[in-house]
């Protein structure tokens, strides 16, 4: 599995990161690929959902994605988010259906954080990117490292049972490091705010794991999706 997952990430990440300096339209069109795949992982989730659904789900976060980052307006964007959640929901409760909290949800979770990278990256710059998959990527790493090293107490054993403190010390501090050092290698000028937002960074992609790890274990799923091989999904 760790074998997988480290092959898994040498051959993606440059490629990656290749399409973020390149910028409009390859990162872009990989941003919209991305979120594609996500929507539909994660209303697989659920399996009441249905695949016409799905595929709407898809379309709506493309369509948010696309408003983005062809017309470069983040309030048109996320008005598309909010009107297809409203609209999901209305007819929801419309057709009388229950339990669909995870497909009502799917546009704004996939969405807006889409939208929230091509904004970074329009504003920005492919280094501001860089930045922020250091902080992403690096507590991903140190958290499971540490975590397998050190073990100890868990840190919330009724959510995600393999995921410990010491972990998630280790991703804190793995994470921050890795992200100062990318801001550092761009020429930024370091201060206590980079520092401070390199922690909080850290401190999202952690609370976002456990999130989801949340979600599989109330739909009872060991990974939302298969795409990318030794992963839990996209």
């Amino acid at each position: 599995m760790l074998r997988t997952r480290l092959i898994s990430g040498v051959i993606l990440a440059p490629l990656f990161l290749l399409l973020v300096r390149m910028g409009w339209p390859y990162f872009d069109l990989l941003v919209t690929a991305i979120v594609i795949a996500m929507a539909l992982e994660f209303t697989r989730m659920d399996g009441k959902a249905g695949d016409k659904r799905r595929i709407l789900m898809a379309v709506a976060c493309v369509i948010a994605v696309a408003v983005v980052s062809v017309l470069e307006s983040v309030t048109l964007s996320l008005t598309v988010v909010l009107v297809a959640t409203v609209a999901v929901i209305a007819a929801d409760q419309l057709a009388g259906r229950k339990g669909f909290a995870i497909v009502q949800a799917t546009v704004a979770y996939v969405a807006i954080p889409a939208v929230a990278l091509l904004f970074v990256a329009r504003v920005g710059g492919h280094d501001t990117v860089y930045w922020l998959l250091a902080a992403v990527w690096g507590t991903d790493i140190g958290a499971y490292a540490v975590g397998r090293m050190v073990g100890g107490p868990k840190l919330a054993p009724s959510i995600s049972p393999n995921k410990t403190w010491s972990g998630a010390v280790g991703g804190l501090l793995i994470g921050t490091a890795c992200a100062l050092g990318v801001f550092d290698w761009a020429g930024g000028a370091m201060d206590f705010r980079i520092i401070l937002m390199s922690a909080f960074a850290s401190v999202l992609t952690q609370l976002g794991d456990l999130f989801e790890s949340g979600l599989k274990r109330r739909y009872q799923v060991k990974d939302s999706g298969g795409l990318i091989p030794g992963h839990g999904g996209v």
